[in-house]
C-alpha cells in the first residue's frame, strides 16, 4: 500500500512538471530515449501532456499579442 502511494506521487509530480516545465520534460525524456534507458514507446502519456501544455502556452502567447 505504501509503494502504491509512493508511484501515485512520483506520478503526480511528473505530470505537474511536464505543466510546469514542458520543454524540460521533452528535452529529458528525448535524453533517455536516445541513450537507451527507455523504450521509445515509454512515458508517451507524460510527453503528450508536456506536447498539450506547450500548445496551450503558444496559444496564450497568440492571444496576448492581439
Amino acid at each position: 500500500m505504501l509503494a502504491s502511494l509512493y508511484r501515485k506521487r512520483v506520478a503526480a509530480m511528473a505530470i505537474q512538471l511536464a505543466k510546469d516545465d514542458p520543454q524540460l520534460v521533452k528535452a529529458v525524456i528525448a535524453r533517455l530515449r536516445k541513450s537507451g534507458e527507455i523504450e521509445s514507446d515509454d512515458l508517451v502519456y507524460l510527453d503528450q501532456i508536456a506536447d498539450r501544455w506547450i500548445r496551450i502556452a503558444r496559444e496564450n502567447r497568440q492571444k496576448a499579442r492581439r
